[in-house]
């Protein structure tokens, strides 16, 4: 797969700190034992699934997502259950770090309210030897796009399947949704999760490809699938014919929002300069119902407090004082950006057709 990715770490480099970050994942999974248990997920959980022959994947950090023993199906067993019930899954993960040197990124983040919403916390470490982690309370955190997705979080948790007496994985179908969010996330930009991505999807059979489409249609995925299997297949054309593209997306809002994509990726520049809104506003594109995107829309423009934190990442006192310039910025930047919308995916989209 050289012709898909091209490393800016020599492999050598890469295998060294896929490594060492895996066993820094092990010795805080030796720590949970009994506790909570852990899903690795992006980076550790690919070098562990996808290249763990190779380790030829590039790794920053540690991600995983904590949820509570009985969750799984490892078969935990009652006397450890026992300590379960004291603290909470993120109670638990974050007293284990702070208690190995770790320290949250901000210092609000470890507020209730806060967390209740952003449902994801980075800690730093405090040694250069240790790597940063992002603890995960659900799969999919977005604050809009994850109030939209009809129960995947839970359904995916369901799904997970036990390693070991600590690590459970996630279903080959859920991770791959959850892993085209991320990138769908991240203005998809990212040559590694492409990668990822095109090497997962090679895996899938037929029966695997129907249930990767129907859970789509399930958890209103259409819009990212959509978008990320269209600039998968302009990397690696063998992918092609694997999605169709017009089951997932039929209606007239489904072609806009195709229309919209096909811009941006002939003018990727203009996502940096000229298109700052869609920077804003890029979590609302993906929202596949029109309702949906209404209802999220007003709750940016009416925060609750934990919104306003995470937003603004600054503590409860701070937030209160801006919740009017938020909804009076984000009332006028909602109204510029569908203008923006609309014409982006009808006027000016006419160009690429033309040529």
């Amino acid at each position: 797969m050289e012709t898909i990715y091209n490393a800016s770490a020599t492999d050598f480099e890469m295998q060294v700190q896929a490594m060492l970050l895996m066993k820094a994942f092990d010795d805080i999974c030796d720590k949970a034992k009994g506790k909570i248990r852990i899903v690795p997920l992006k980076g550790i959980d690919l070098v562990r699934f996808l290249y763990a022959d190779t380790l030829d994947r590039e790794l920053k950090d540690i991600d995983l997502l904590v949820m509570p023993a009985e969750k799984s199906g490892a078969g935990t067993p009652s006397s450890s259950r026992a300590h379960l019930n004291t603290l909470s899954p993120s109670q638990g993960i974050i007293e284990l770090l702070q208690n190995d040197g770790y320290r949250p990124e901000f210092s609000f983040a470890l507020d209730e309210t806060a967390l209740k919403k952003k449902k994801k916390v980075s800690m730093l470490s405090n040694s250069d030897r240790k790597p940063n982690v992002d603890v995960h309370l659900a799969l999919i955190t977005k604050k809009f796009f994850s109030t939209t997705i009809n129960g995947f979080n839970d359904d995916a948790i369901s799904r997970t399947k036990a390693v070991d007496e600590v690590v459970s994985v996630l279903d080959g179908t859920d991770r791959w949704l959850y892993l085209a969010s991320h990138l769908t996330f991240h203005f998809l930009h990212g040559e590694k999760w492409f990668r990822d991505l095109i090497l997962l999807m090679d895996r899938f059979d037929e029966a695997e490809m129907a249930l990767l489409v129907e859970r789509t249609k399930q958890y209103n995925f259409e819009r990212i699938v959509s978008a990320v299997y269209s600039r998968m297949i302009s990397i690696y054309p063998k992918i092609a014919g694997r999605i169709d593209m017009q089951q997932l997306l039929p209606d007239r809002g489904g072609k806009r929002f195709l229309r919209y994509m096909e811009y941006l990726e002939a003018h990727p520049k203009k996502i940096g300069r000229g298109l700052r809104l869609a920077r804003y506003y890029w979590e609302f594109v993906f929202i596949s119902k029109k309702s949906q995107r209404r209802r999220c829309f007003m709750r940016l423009i009416f925060p609750s407090l934990g919104d306003l934190q995470n937003i603004y990442r600054c503590h409860a006192a701070v937030a209160l004082l801006l919740y009017l310039p938020n909804m009076l910025i984000n009332a006028l930047g909602v109204l510029l950006f569908s203008a923006q919308y609309l014409a982006f995916s009808t006027l000016l989209s006419k160009q690429i057709h033309a040529k």
